[in-house]
């Protein structure tokens, strides 16, 4: 199969870039590893400068006509301390990956884009000038230009010699759906700072065929942390809880979905470089924005959007350095995200934590400002 474009992943990115290079005429094709729907670890919290792309992209409504939950208030909370509470200065909608990732790439089909799903991409080589051959257990397919979007790490890093990949993994992510009582946490996300990481809880919408929504436990750790919670997560849990009254509160009425919880890939948080061996990336693989900021998902989609425009005037045979416009259109979407996420990051990861006291809610709020840019 041949294509002008490639894209490897079908998530946000991957979906939000394919939708726009159809929508301009290009020939866009995507391979995504996995069968949608599925779930995906993730904080499922989508903060508000994604909102007007999701609406041109059709999916809005019916996002928040299946329930996405709408979010205006946040606690923030170390073990044993008092939360630190205050509101969000923007909207923000909670909602699945599952719910999300499958209405992107029906929405890029529906516009003009293919998808080959359950497609592991197993080999990758070639270049802008000459072209780009990609291949699967079961295919094999020529493209003009390959943009990765598949996520914050993956054994294809490892082969066009990314530098994170080869070290040491600081960080993994794990996540929960739970049921039950709540109304607790009706229109506010609960973070909580423990050592070795942090944990955010909001609502979601409900299950298929249900009525009450349900609530995402998404939570960053030491690899000590994540293992525990993947051997045991109820026994990591009551521990947190006995610590914690502030989050007993939180988790009060609700039960943990059966089967294990989800555990990450490794996770190294940053901005890193936007194209190698011309291969262009995009979302997570373009870099990795610290989860407390809420904003991971609403970058990934309006990075995939922002690659558009560079790689349709490279089809169009403007002239121009693709991977330098790539980068510099990334930068410019990224603006100062990085330095803010990571500025603030002690807080959650660090002995800074301490400060998280109620008096600090100001700055929580700043953080929340400093660490987006103004809806467009």
């Amino acid at each position: 199969m041949r294509a002008e474009v490639l894209v490897v992943g079908g998530s946000l990115s991957g979906a939000s870039l394919a939708a726009s290079l159809a929508r301009a005429g290009v020939d866009v094709l995507v391979l995504e590893k996995a069968r949608f729907p599925r779930e995906k670890i993730c904080g499922e919290f989508l903060s508000h400068e994604a909102l007007p792309l999701l609406d041109r992209l059709g999916v809005l409504d019916g996002l928040r006509a299946r329930g996405a939950e709408r979010i205006s208030g946040f606690r923030v909370a170390r073990a044993g301390g008092t939360p630190a509470a205050g509101r969000l200065p923007f909207e923000v909608l909670s909602v699945s990956r599952a719910l999300l990732d499958t209405a992107l790439a029906e929405a890029a089909e529906k516009a003009g884009a293919r998808f080959v799903f359950g497609s592991p991409v197993t080999g990758l080589e070639g270049s802008l000038a000459e072209g780009f051959r990609v291949t699967t257990p079961k295919s094999a397919f020529e493209a003009r230009v390959v943009v990765g979007a598949w996520g914050r790490y993956s054994p294809l890093d490892g082969r066009l010699g990314r530098a994170f990949y080869a070290t040491p993994a600081p960080l993994f992510g794990f996540k929960k759906h739970l049921r039950g009582a709540s109304a607790h946490l009706k229109d506010t996300v609960a973070l909580h700072v423990f050592a070795g990481g942090y944990l955010g809880l909001s609502r979601i919408e409900p299950a298929e065929g249900e009525k009450e929504p349900r609530v995402n436990l998404g939570a960053l750790a030491t690899p000590e942390v994540a293992t525990r919670a993947h051997h045991n997560l109820d026994e990591l849990l009551d521990d947190l809880v006995a610590r914690s009254p502030a989050l007993a509160r939180d988790l009060e009425g609700l039960q943990r979905e059966p089967g294990p919880p989800l555990v990450s890939e490794p996770v190294h948080l940053g901005a890193r470089d936007a194209s190698e061996r011309d291969v262009l990336f995009v979302g997570d693989a373009a870099g990795v924005l610290d989860p407390w900021t809420g904003t991971g998902m609403a970058h990934a989609l309006l990075s995939g959007e922002a690659a558009a425009e560079p790689v349709t005037a490279f089809l169009a045979g403007r002239p121009g350095d693709l991977p330098a416009e790539h980068g510099r259109a990334q930068r410019r979407l990224a603006g100062s995200r990085f330095f803010w996420s990571r500025a603030f990051r002690p807080f959650l990861m660090g002995r800074a934590a301490r400060f998280v006291v109620p008096a600090a809610a100001p700055l929580a709020t700043l953080a929340a400002r400093l660490t987006r840019p103004s809806a467009s």
